[in-house]
């Protein structure tokens, strides 16, 4: 029966998976059927395979552990099933198939340094332990090559950390939003406030709501770390800045996420406060798409824009 070994196994996860490792999976991913095996199966399929006497069944054992973490095998009861991407992962040359594995593992359990490692599109190699630099060149030998595979692990880090904080950040709006009509007398209104960005995240906006007016605003929601050095840094879209350009209803809410995880309302902003800051595209042949930004904290009004727009003639 193919059985964990915990000291072994939490010692790879937290270590960067070696040359050997990585085809060691890759051996035993390729024992699979598509239709799953017994466990019993796999353990004589390992011990029966030409490896050259390269690899132990106890290292093919540990590699389909490793497929297992990186979320490449679902075991039932009575059965060990590939995923359709590791099947495809398997049918690839050996130094490709071993670089995806190693991307699908280190996504799904990223290691500490990465998040020190990979800062502004920059990989800072002194954040990484030299264990794990040693693996990395074990598969890559060229630096380029692993410099690539870091920032690119580190964007799609750093891409589902920004849409979990973002998604915090619109619900906290939201509620703000409701709260802001409810205490004005208006519970009627407030509960026409929408996240709209669960139906579709092309609108250019994320929360609407109407003012006790009810005229109706539409606000795209940043989330962002502490504003200490009085600026607000953040992304925004193509999309989203062409929608604001053209909708007198739109504003930016900021809000302010810290190491806790405690939420806080920066305020809020027109899009003519973004407008000089937005970028040029300077050939035909090319067009931007996303803009990273970092406005004054004084470009933003205190708290939300429903009644302050009203009151102060902004329709």
């Amino acid at each position: 029966m193919i059985t964990s070994n915990p000291g072994a196994d939490q010692m790879a996860i937290r270590s960067t998976p070696t040359a050997f490792q990585l085809q060691a999976a890759l051996l035993a991913g390729r024992v699979l059927d598509t239709a799953g095996n017994s466990a019993e199966s796999l353990l004589v399929s390992y011990d029966r395979l030409a490896t050259g006497g390269l690899y132990r069944s106890q290292d093919l054992q540990a590699g389909h552990r490793l497929l297992e973490r990186a979320g490449l095998v679902k075991t039932t009861p009575s059965n060990h099933i590939p995923t359709p991407e590791l099947n495809e992962i398997c049918q690839l040359p050996d130094d490709v198939a071993a670089e995806l594995l190693l991307q699908e593992l280190l996504l799904r359990e990223p290691p500490l340094w990465l998040y020190a490692a990979v800062v502004d599109d920059e990989v800072r190699w002194e954040n990484v332990p030299e264990a794990d630099q040693n693996a990395l060149a074990q598969l890559l030998a060229d630096a380029a090559r692993r410099e690539a595979i870091l920032l690119t692990l580190g964007r799609t880090l750093d891409a589902a950390l920004l849409a979990e904080r973002g998604s915090l950040g619109e619900e906290f709006v939201v509620q703000l939003c409701r709260e802001h009509l409810q205490q004005r007398d208006r519970p009627d209104l407030a509960g026409t406030v929408r996240r709209v960005s669960l139906r579709s995240d092309q609108l250019g906006y994320d929360v609407t709501s109407p003012d006790t007016t009810g005229q109706r605003h539409r606000m795209e929601i940043k989330t962002t770390g502490k504003a200490s050095t009085g600026r607000v840094e953040f992304f925004l879209s193509r999309n989203e800045a062409t929608v604001a350009g053209r909708d007198p209803a739109w504003s930016l809410v900021a809000v302010s996420r810290d190491k806790d995880d405690n939420l806080d309302l920066i305020g809020w902003c027109p899009a003519v406060h973004l407008v000089a800051h937005l970028p040029r595209d300077i050939s035909t042949q090319g067009r931007w798409t996303n803009v990273r930004l970092s406005i004054a904290i004084t470009d933003f009004t205190p708290g939300l824009p429903l009644d302050n727009r009203s009151e102060n003639g902004v329709r």
